[in-house]
């Protein structure tokens, strides 16, 4: 009884302390665009990015999940420092779970990997597959010609080519004289 009441008291403790978690700031000496370009490649290449604002220089990404989290949304924004000088923000938030400082892993292994990314020096691990050859494609099906409200499809192409018709007209009274004019 003791034990489980000492674990809610230390879990109980523990939790508000994500809501202090503190953004993380690493300055660069590159220019902001140069950051903030070098930063959401980064994001788009390792994460999910669910937001973005150039013009603000701000983004939003989201992280996988792990045993005891449901990952992490992070968010991003590049302040400038002067002309070739800049702050990368890094924002971390639990979605559920717990973390256990996971959070900031992940903060200081995204700097880094900026870092390789704005010296060019990419280290993530892709799976290379061999190139495909050209796929030969059918040439597309026929459209069936459009039906009308005066001809029934099939017959359309057919009678087009006849001039001749019939009319059947009924008066009342009955015997009333008819005219046919003959426009061209």
């Amino acid at each position: 009884m003791r034990k489980a009441f000492a674990l809610g008291v230390l879990l109980a403790l523990l939790l508000p302390l994500s809501a202090f978690a503190k953004p993380k700031k690493k300055i660069y000496n590159n220019k902001p665009d140069e950051l903030f370009a070098a930063a959401l490649r980064t994001a788009r290449e390792r994460h999910v990015v669910t937001y973005v604002n150039e013009k603000m220089l701000m983004f939003t990404f989201e992280t996988g999940r792990s045993f005891t989290s449901k990952g992490f949304i992070a968010n991003a924004s590049v302040e400038p420092q002067g002309e070739d000088k800049a702050t990368l923000i890094i924002n971390v938030q639990n979605k559920e779970g717990l973390s256990w400082g996971a959070g900031d892993r992940m903060a200081d292994k995204f700097y880094d990997q900026v870092a390789e990314e704005l010296a060019g020096e990419v280290k993530q691990k892709s799976d290379l597959r061999s190139q495909v050859g050209t796929i030969n494609t059918p040439e597309p099906k026929a459209v069936p010609p459009e039906p009308t409200l005066t001809k029934p499809a099939e017959t359309t192409a057919t009678s087009v080519a006849d001039d001749k018709g019939s009319v059947k007209v009924s008066s009342v009274p009955d015997g009333a004289e008819v005219y046919v004019e003959k426009r061209v």
